[in-house]
């Protein structure tokens, strides 16, 4: 059965323009999430997802929906 799959590198690349578009660091999210900035970083590479309640965190923070961070192949 074919069911879709979460792009981590792509989603990474989104929190990122997203971040960037916000106009916050990385440091204001990490402080946000209450995380390391470090972590976010590991986001941003696309190294590792952010949990669920992390991505409704970044909606929230960053003002857009979900669909915005989460790249789905």
């Amino acid at each position: 059965m074919d069911y879709p799959v979460i792009d981590v590198e792509t989603t990474g690349m989104r929190i990122r323009d997203l971040i960037r578009e916000s106009g916050h660091t990385v440091t204001e999210v990490s402080d946000y999430l209450g995380t390391s900035t470090s972590l976010v970083y590991r986001y941003i590479r696309g190294d590792v997802l952010p949990s669920i309640d992390r991505i409704v965190a970044l909606s929230i923070y960053l003002g857009v929906p979900i669909e915005r961070i989460i790249a789905i192949s």
